[in-house]
């Protein structure tokens, strides 16, 4: 198990840029969660490569835009990666 600080690169790397870019949705939503995801998805991947791992997975569901974000930042940073996605299983 690995427990991440990643709090100071997602204020910097991820809220300021995104308050730079007024990166509201609806004009009141501040997309706090939907930023996080790529961040969160970087740290698996970067952990994933350490352990020799060849599967990485995200509890998101089906329903929204998360498992989306997880699954796109994945292939992006590791193209060969294979995802494990409980909420698409049968």
């Amino acid at each position: 198990m690995y427990v991440e600080d990643l709090r100071r690169e997602f204020v910097i790397d991820y809220i300021f840029p995104a308050m730079r870019g007024n990166a509201i949705y609806e004009g009141r939503y501040l997309l706090g969660t939907s930023l996080a995801r790529p961040l969160l998805s970087k740290a698996q991947i970067k952990i994933a490569a350490k352990e020799g791992a060849e599967y990485v997975s995200h509890g998101a569901t089906g329903k929204g835009n998360d498992q989306v974000r997880f699954e796109l930042t994945y292939y992006a940073l590791n193209p060969i990666i294979k995802v494990i996605s409980p909420w698409k299983e049968p």
